[in-house]
């Protein structure tokens, strides 16, 4: 795995402020699986595949990217890890990498896991968002569960299984997601589009908001979004929305 470094000494901080179970015994099996220069360029090929399938659906060609990339590249690591009794976690990158690390070594469940990295879990999105695509929530539902149960505190995997479930009108699991995704955008989001995924995460909480008739809340998310990029529209249109439906927020 290509490792980030960046913010790695704030997220030790931050894990040790939230921790609340005990620790585990000692002899814990916590594995962060760094490949050897063959195992790195088979990484990176799958990843590349990945990549390949999202191309097709931008060009159109959406269930061919299931039965092509998505499905070979799921179908590797699932044959690769049949059998093996770790629980397997799948990082973009060491920050990640070290937050379910962590998580592993505080749950009591767990009694022996690996990180490894990211092109299983991007298999499983790949598919979801190929569902999404097609306005079949359900099937995307079922491969986002797969990818979270990899990666649970991914950002892009929490926004679009958020989106699935705004689709079918599951308001309050929609919002939960998009809070996971909007809290872990600075671990698990590319460094260049924290900013962009952050706000994502926060429109998503929004909508979300306004059809739960919770408008104080949906504001504070749109204007939070909007702090991060001045002038985003669609957070400025949703905002004058809740104005129409809500009435003008009061003044004090």
């Amino acid at each position: 795995m290509k490792w980030k470094y960046a913010a790695i000494a704030s997220i030790a901080m931050g894990l040790a402020a939230c921790a609340t179970h005990p620790d585990k015994p000692a002899g814990q099996d916590v594995r962060i699986v760094q490949p050897d220069p063959a195992e790195q360029a088979a990484e990176d090929a799958q990843v590349q595949r990945v990549v390949e399938g999202v191309r097709m659906i931008q060009q159109g060609h959406v269930q061919a990217a299931i039965d092509g990339p998505f499905d070979e590249v799921a179908g590797y690591y699932e044959k690769k890890y049949r059998g093996h009794t770790d629980t397997i976690f799948s990082a973009r990158g060491m920050p990640d990498a070290l937050l379910y690390s962590t998580v592993a070594a505080k749950d009591k469940h767990i009694t022996s896991s690996r990180v490894i990295g990211p092109a299983w879990a991007m298999a499983y999105w790949g598919r979801g968002y190929a569902y999404n695509e097609m306005a079949r929530y359900d099937d995307a539902i079922v491969e986002l569960d797969k990818a979270l149960a990899l990666a649970p505190f991914d950002t892009q995997y929490n926004i679009e299984i958020g989106f699935a479930y705004q689709r079918k009108r599951a308001w309050e699991e929609s919002l939960k997601h998009y809070e996971v995704a909007e809290r872990f955008a600075r671990l698990t989001a590319d460094d260049k589009n924290v900013t962009d995924m952050t706000c994502k995460a926060l429109r998503g909480e929004g909508y979300d908001l306004v059809e739960l008739h919770r408008y104080p809340e949906a504001r504070a998310a749109y204007r939070k979004c909007l702090a991060l990029i001045p002038g985003e529209p669609r957070s400025l249109g949703e905002l004058k929305y809740i104005d129409r439906v809500a009435g003008p927020e009061a003044t004090p």
